[in-house]
């Protein structure tokens, strides 16, 4: 049987997945992003072209790879309440259908652990 910790890490690489396959073609019509992510590429080119010295440059990357971690992991939880606020949107709609008290609780009770 799988157990808690396993399940959890499975569900989060399906969520990543298919986070990754629906928001791709999303971002890339998305004319803001585009701009934010051709104005941050212009930001790092600027700071790699800082006259640090090796610890400042390790302190600069520390911060922005922990930066880059939370990121992903915010995602993929907003990810995961979009899926949630997906389903209790199909209850009101489909009431017979749909138990998101069912889905919480299964939810709940395999990512939280």
């Amino acid at each position: 049987m799988m157990d808690d910790i396993e399940f959890k890490e499975l569900f989060k690489v399906a969520v990543e997945t298919l986070r990754e396959k629906t928001i791709t073609p999303l971002l890339e019509a998305d004319a803001a992003y585009q701009e934010d992510s051709e104005n941050e590429g212009i930001a790092e080119t600027h700071y790699l072209q800082l006259d640090l010295t090796e610890e400042q440059r390790k302190v600069c990357n520390r911060l922005l790879e922990c930066r880059d971690k939370q990121d992903i992991e915010y995602a993929t939880h907003a990810y995961t309440a979009g899926l949630y606020d997906a389903f209790r949107i199909m209850s009101v709609l489909f009431p017979d259908k749909w138990d998101t008290d069912d889905i919480r609780e299964l939810l709940a009770a395999k990512v939280n652990n």
